[in-house]
């Protein structure tokens, strides 16, 4: 059992290192094939919309509404700067729940992992941003707060999932 348990631990270690070089692959492209990634990510939406007509919806344009309220201010954004943000959003959620996952794993502690999950996107977000200088991207406060707020929000659905299971086996091995 316990070479099972260290063999899950070294396999979530490997999901997060991989996950953590993906994001820094990401950033470290230049400008131009970042650019260019947006706008492939954007035509598959599209093409996805095209076929089943999702953003005419009124639940799509008060959710776009409210994410370029929420991360572009009152700035102009056009699709691709929400499809670009969504993106940071969502790597860093991602790596929020791997980084939580051996956290937790690696020490047992719901507080270990979820510092763990906060605060290893939070470095990786700003090494990241700061890395962009140099291959000439601007960095921005803006990314790593919505980076952020992905590894955040990630650990917040972790613990109520966690407690919601945490009640429902209390509930049931009272009733065994």
């Amino acid at each position: 059992m316990e070479r099972r348990k260290y063999i899950i631990i070294i396999i979530s270690l490997i999901f997060l290192i991989f996950w953590v070089g993906v994001i820094l692959f990401f950033g470290t492209r230049n400008p131009e094939e970042s650019s260019n990634q947006s706008y492939f990510v954007y035509n598959v939406i599209k093409s996805i919309d095209n076929v089943f007509d999702f953003s005419d919806t009124k639940w799509f344009r008060e959710i776009e509404v409210f994410l370029k309220k929420l991360w572009l201010g009152d700035q102009y954004a056009d699709s691709i700067a929400l499809v670009r943000k969504s993106a940071h959003f969502g790597i860093y959620f991602i790596l929020g729940v791997f980084s939580w996952l051996f956290g937790y794993l690696y020490s047992k502690r719901l507080l270990i992992g979820t510092l763990l999950g906060v605060s290893l996107p939070s470095l990786i977000a700003a090494l990241d941003e700061y890395s962009q200088e140099f291959v000439g991207r601007g960095s921005s406060l803006n990314d790593v707060l919505i980076d952020i707020s992905g590894a955040v929000f990630a650990n917040i659905i972790i613990l109520v999932i966690y407690v919601v299971y945490k009640i429902c086996k209390e509930i049931y091995l009272r009733h065994k």
